[in-house]
């Protein structure tokens, strides 16, 4: 019975081990981005792009936008089978552009962000190979690389007061963004920062800076694409007495001041106008008097050294003579 078991067991593994090997003949190598719709031809597309001395394999289904891409097909053939097969190869690029030829590979580039249909069709120019086809579909997301992040606002700002900071991100969303202050510009270890994640191109971030000096800025940016990384220096000086505040106090202070002048002044004021009536009125009662007496010589009871008139005729009775 142990030998009989040990046999099945044996078996099962047998039978395993050929199911994956003619799965692996059957359906090839397999791969998330190449989508086989039919025909016999087994293989994968493989995107590579290449800039400056780089080159990337694009194996996620993202690409960057004008950035030129080298688009391949590789065979699986683990059995020579097809050396001496001649194929035809029509690359649809999905965004209007078809090329045909009988090179496995194609070049091209796409200058437009956003989602496309990548398809392969591969034929045989052969009467007898006629059967040996493929047809294969790949979903391609086009991005634009990061390529800057702009501050946009002052490098100066003051200690103890709300500070926004905002950056313009050049690239395709979704982006992760990682920000970090370093005071003095002394990295602190180990390293740290603070991860977002944005889905539009603004990062808007409000910062307290608590002590006056030099402040370093440490921004890193990725998409699916592409990384850049920057710094800025930032420079935080003292609060000045903001114009707002000086001047509600020095219209109270004015006023504080006026009203105390008035309060001191007014007294000393009804006091002068009081001297000013009495001497008024003095004056008044002796103009009065002066003139009171300048009519009572003025009258002729009390001339008695007035001048007669020269001439008087005295009264002279006439009487008539009959």
């Amino acid at each position: 019975e142990e030998w009989a078991c040990e046999l099945v067991m044996i078996r099962s593994v047998l039978v395993h081990a050929f199911l994956t090997l003619l799965s692996s003949l059957a359906f090839g190598i397999p791969d998330e981005l190449s989508h086989q719709l039919s025909g016999n031809v087994k293989g994968k597309i493989i995107f590579r792009q290449m800039e400056g001395n780089s080159t990337y394999l694009r194996d996620s289904g993202k690409l960057a936008s004008y950035i030129p891409t080298v688009v391949s097909f590789e065979h699986f053939d683990p059995r020579h089978t097809l050396h001496s097969v001649t194929f035809i190869y029509t690359w649809d690029l999905g965004n209007g552009e078809v090329s045909k030829g009988p090179e496995p590979f194609v070049t091209c580039h796409y200058t437009l962000p956003g989602n496309y249909t990548f398809q392969l069709r591969i034929e045989t120019n052969t009467p007898q190979h006629s059967r040996i086809t493929g047809l294969y579909s790949v979903d391609l997301t086009v991005l634009d690389a990061i390529k800057t992040i702009e501050l946009r606002g002052p490098l100066t700002y003051n200690v103890d007061q709300s500070s926004s900071l905002s950056f313009q991100v050049g690239g395709s969303p979704p982006v992760w963004l990682c920000w970090r202050v370093l005071s003095d510009c002394h990295t602190p270890s180990p390293t740290s920062c603070n991860v977002v994640r944005l889905y539009g191109n603004q990062f808007n971030l409000n910062y307290t800076f608590r002590s006056v000096g030099t402040y370093c800025l440490d921004l890193s940016v990725r998409n699916f694409i592409s990384n850049l990384q920057t710094s800025y220096n930032i420079y935080v000086q003292s609060s000045p007495v903001s114009l707002i505040f000086i001047l509600p106090c020095a219209a109270v202070i004015v006023a504080t001041l006026i009203f105390i002048s008035v309060s001191v002044c007014r007294p000393q004021q009804q006091s002068l106008m009081a001297d000013m009536n009495y001497l008024s009125f003095t004056e008044i009662e002796l103009r009065a008097r002066d003139a009171s007496v300048t009519l009572q010589d003025n009258s002729p009871a009390s001339k008695t050294n007035e001048a007669q008139p020269l001439l008087q005729q005295p009264e002279t009775s006439y009487s008539t003579q009959p």
